[in-house]
């Protein structure tokens, strides 16, 4: 049997690792010339130094991600911070640091009712809260991308009962030490080439030939693999690209992000504890410092995608130079646009979204399929762990 996974992002990845691991034979398909689809890093020329396409931040209860680390040899390579999210209010200058243990019994008390109810949205659910404007909106703005009026609330509480909940160890933020591909995908590449997986790159599938509920063909730019009676195929792709493959998957409409990256001549002299801080009463909402790179992140950027880059530009280094009191302008900038950067999480899209199986040999992973959780590098690695246990479980009860 081989099993053949298409995209090699963190779901394709995880999913490769996880058939290997289960004696499996796989082959990796991938489009681009590099892995990780939007969780990557590279050399950027405007920057003259290596960037991410955006930025992550990393719970303690994020198991599967942790667990996904721990299999390539790369848990040493995120570092922690203090389990505190020092916030900036641009318009007034006030500046504090939230704890979210502090925080927890008035929104156990607000969220736990949920569980059994009919879905709502988070401002709903928790707009009442002392705290929400000061925390939990923008939290849960980052979690879902999505605005807390329209947001999931059934998912956010996944979340928090997967991490903030669960105490201490689970609540510590982590940030990569140097970057997305150097912590997740580079050495889980090496982990795949070891185990003699077979990894094809700058590959992509044009179309399924499907018969009945298995698909019989696979039909690459270059060749068309015509698949065993074993054989088995995961599309690991982002949902766009799926829905391109197969028209039968529900309309899952996106939301956007954006990101900015400025590279000072130094770094600056006022750090945030843990290297990062919360940003409210302006455009960009969290700030990210590594060395002399500051990066910015605007989630459910809407409209604000569809403004030019010089814009942008300014716009955000505003935020910025107020945020950390810099008088300086940045050496060079770039701005990234993430228009599909997820789903968008409301609880009409969290009832549509599409389960694993898709055929008696064709599998889906990706953090826009039904996996409980919102599209984060925790919920894109569960899909992929999530396929991989699926199709050898089917495999074996053959």
């Amino acid at each position: 049997m081989t099993l053949h996974v298409v995209g090699a992002g963190l779901a394709g990845l995880s999913c490769a690792l996880g058939a290997v691991d289960a004696g499996l034979d796989v082959v990796l398909h991938e489009s681009a010339g590099q892995a990780g689809g939007r969780c990557r890093s590279w050399h950027e020329p405007s920057i003259g130094e290596t960037i991410d396409n955006g930025t992550h931040m990393v719970l303690g209860g994020n198991r599967a991600l942790f667990a996904y680390l721990r299999r390539i040899g790369a848990a040493d390579r995120l570092t922690p911070a203090p389990i505190a999210f020092p916030m900036v209010d641009l318009k007034t200058n006030e500046r504090w640091t939230a704890t979210p243990l502090h925080l927890f019994p008035s929104l156990v008390a607000s969220t736990w009712q949920i569980q059994h109810e009919a879905d709502t949205d988070i401002a709903r659910l928790l707009g009442a809260s002392r705290n929400y404007r000061r925390f939990w909106e923008p939290i849960a703005l980052a979690v879902m991308n999505t605005p807390a009026e329209d947001a999931s609330a059934h998912v956010f509480r996944r979340v928090l009962a997967r991490t903030l909940w669960r105490g201490l160890a689970a609540s510590r933020p982590y940030v990569v030490r140097h970057s997305l591909s150097d912590t997740f995908v580079t050495p889980a590449l090496s982990s795949l080439a070891a185990t003699g997986a077979d990894l094809r790159f700058t590959h992509p599938l044009r179309r399924l030939v499907v018969s009945g509920q298995r698909v019989r063909e696979l039909a690459f730019d270059d060749q068309t693999i015509q698949l065993g009676q074993n054989d088995q195929v995961v599309l690991a792709l982002p949902w766009a690209v799926a829905a391109g493959l197969l028209p039968d998957l529900p309309k899952l409409p996106a939301s956007p992000i954006v990101n900015a990256h400025f590279r000072l001549s130094v770094p600056p002299s006022k750090l945030p504890a843990g290297g990062f801080v919360g940003l409210l009463g302006g455009t960009a909402q969290w700030l990210f410092v590594r060395g002399n790179i500051l990066s910015v992140t605007v989630s459910a950027a809407g409209d604000l995608a569809e403004r030019s880059v010089e814009e942008l530009r300014q716009i955000l280094w505003n935020d910025v130079s107020k945020a950390l009191e810099l008088k300086d302008l940045p050496v060079a900038s770039r701005i990234i646009k993430e228009k599909r950067a997820t789903i968008y999480h409301t609880p009409a899209v969290e009832a549509v979204r599409p389960g694993v199986r898709a055929g008696d040999n064709l599998f889906l992973a990706g953090d826009w399929t039904a996996t409980g959780l919102p599209c984060t590098l925790e919920g894109a690695i569960h899909s992929g762990v999530v396929a991989a246990r699926t199709l050898t479980d089917a495999q074996n009860t053959r």
